[in-house]
């Protein structure tokens, strides 16, 4: 993806209009127009569960506790479309609002679905801590559910620069908006080391995985790099045929990681 050779920060933020239904649908959001889908029913257990455990870690006080990675084991597993889907989700079944940030660089990522790949988002407060993360967001359609684009990537020497100011920009996302759910869309944990870095920042990880193609080598690859991460929660998309027994499963290893001889989990999920 083409980057600007010199990073400046915008002088001033434009809001953009909010996003339409079109838009949100481009992204992958389901729109139940002609009542609920079983598909949607299946986010919305899998988002009361994910809701739950930020429940319970907001009460621990643990560091970044409102804010959920979202990553996959490599390109093209449904990251985006769980990302968006669930982070709807969690906008309907819970009392606080959610704000979904794009965290990946790729060609056709979130921000470009919905059209805001030129707006000032998650990079530019990187840049400059000072712009207020409310002024970013942009409003959905969906109640209670915010957008914050990626954002002008700098060139690839600043970026190499600005990357510890990448991984310390979710403490100062969580704790200026702390009355939200952040859940951040970044890229597969095999094809960049973006969501590594930002791993251990973050409350809560849910990674996705593709039926029938992910190998389980390239699964324990992906979770040997977020070791240090301990609530981290799996979730199987395209699954072929569902059976009644997997509505709205949902896979939770928050303590894989504490057993170090245990064989690699198996994902049990159907979304």
């Amino acid at each position: 993806m083409d980057s600007p050779s010199t990073y400046e920060r915008p002088t001033a933020l434009t809001r953009p209009s909010p996003r339409t239904v079109a838009q949100m649908t481009q992204a992958g959001l389901i729109v139940e127009d002609e009542g609920r889908t079983r598909l949607g029913d299946e986010f919305r257990i899998c988002a009361s569960r994910l809701n739950g455990i930020i429940k319970a870690t907001l009460q621990s006080g643990e560091r970044n506790a409102n804010t959920v990675l979202i990553t996959s084991t490599k390109p093209a597993e449904g990251k985006s479309f769980s990302s968006v889907n669930l982070a709807a989700s969690l906008a309907q079944t819970a009392a606080r609002p959610v704000v979904i940030i794009d965290a990946d660089l790729k060609p056709g990522c979130l921000s470009e679905l919905v059209g805001l790949r030129l707006q000032p988002g998650l990079f530019d407060f990187a840049a400059d801590p000072q712009i207020r993360p409310a002024d970013l967001a942009v409003e959905t359609p969906v109640p209670g559910l915010s957008i914050i684009p990626i954002g002008v990537p700098p060139s690839f020497a600043d970026f190499e620069q600005r990357r510890r100011p990448l991984m310390e920009v979710v403490d100062l996302l969580s704790v200026a908006m702390p009355d939200a759910t952040l859940v951040l869309d970044a890229g597969p944990l095999l094809s960049t080391s973006d969501p590594s870095v930002l791993a251990p920042s973050v409350g809560q990880i849910v990674m996705v995985v593709e039926a029938g193609r992910t190998q389980r080598l390239e699964l324990e690859a992906a979770l040997e790099l977020i070791r240090g991460a301990h609530k981290v929660m799996l979730m199987l998309n395209k699954v072929a045929g569902r059976q009644r027994s997997s509505f709205g499963s949902y896979s939770y290893y928050g303590d894989y990681y504490a057993r170090p001889n245990a064989p690699p989990p198996q994902a049990k999920s159907a979304i």
